[in-house]
């Protein structure tokens, strides 16, 4: 499993922990250069504090820093404005913790769980219950662990571990946020594709500026006419893509368009 950690960029300490969890495939993000509610920040403040972070970040770390998150879940037009300038992913303070399949989201106001000292570990068994009970997207937000003095709402090691193990025990797809970000937005891409039919069908569609590099998106394909399966072959420039053994095509999203070739029938 691996998570994102919300780095504030004039806070940074333990660095060389930081860098080891970058290796072992673990995500930094933008938590602002210093933490302060919007009512502390002028338009120029709002800049600064999104902006500079990501600068102090990548120079320090080496790495793209694509996310964000908005300090005490606050936001301003004036400082989402500076995020999405910036950032493609941003984790927001709305209230609607599910994000099903069939949502549009704001890829700039993502809404998420917060974690608290005080709820039991049954509190979060039913997210995940329902989570995987409607196929959801859910972010979970997570603060510190204990002791109590460690941080903003710190949840105990013990129900730490037993989320893990549930997580563990059932099939959830637990990653980075800019990874199943990344995954989810190229999904509702691919289904605007632009289509084009001229014997053979091909989708195309525009890859977001800065986006996350190589997501794999994995479809399943019926092609039929008059009703009835036709045989065919799904290509990528000259790539043809071949199914796993449940007949999932991966599909490079990088790309921008693949083509669905009828094949004769033998």
């Amino acid at each position: 499993m691996q998570a994102t950690f919300f780095l504030i960029a004039n806070r940074i300490t333990r660095k060389d922990e930081w860098r080891k969890l970058l290796v072992e495939g673990h995500e930094i993000g933008n938590h602002t250069l210093d933490h302060k509610h919007v009512a502390e920040l002028t338009p120029s403040d709002a800049e600064s504090q999104v902006l500079g972070a990501q600068h102090v970040l990548q120079k320090e770390f080496g790495v793209p820093i694509r996310t964000f998150s908005y300090p005490f879940s606050e936001m301003t037009p004036e400082l989402k404005t500076q995020v999405e300038k910036t950032h493609w992913l941003a984790r927001g303070g709305s209230s609607q913790r599910l994000l099903t399949p069939e949502q549009e989201p704001d890829w700039w106001e993502i809404h998420s769980h917060k974690a608290m000292t005080d709820i039991p570990f049954s509190t979060y068994q039913k997210w995940m219950d329902k989570d995987l009970k409607t196929g959801s997207w859910s972010v979970w937000m997570i603060h510190s662990l204990d002791p109590a003095d460690s941080g903003y709402e710190p949840i105990s090691s013990k129900v730490f571990g037993q989320v893990l193990d549930a997580l563990q025990a059932k099939d959830f797809w637990v990653a980075t946020f800019q990874t199943v970000g990344a995954y989810w937005r190229a999904q509702k891409i691919f289904e605007k594709a632009k289509v084009e039919s001229h014997g053979d069908k091909t989708w195309t569609w525009e890859v977001p500026k800065d986006f996350h590099p190589d997501v794999t998106l994995k479809i399943r394909v019926i092609f039929v006419s008059s009703g009835a399966p036709v045989p065919f072959e799904i290509w990528q420039g000259r790539q043809k893509i071949k199914p796993d053994e449940k007949g999932v095509y991966p599909i490079n999203f990088d790309k921008g368009q693949l083509t669905l070739r009828s094949m004769p029938k033998s």
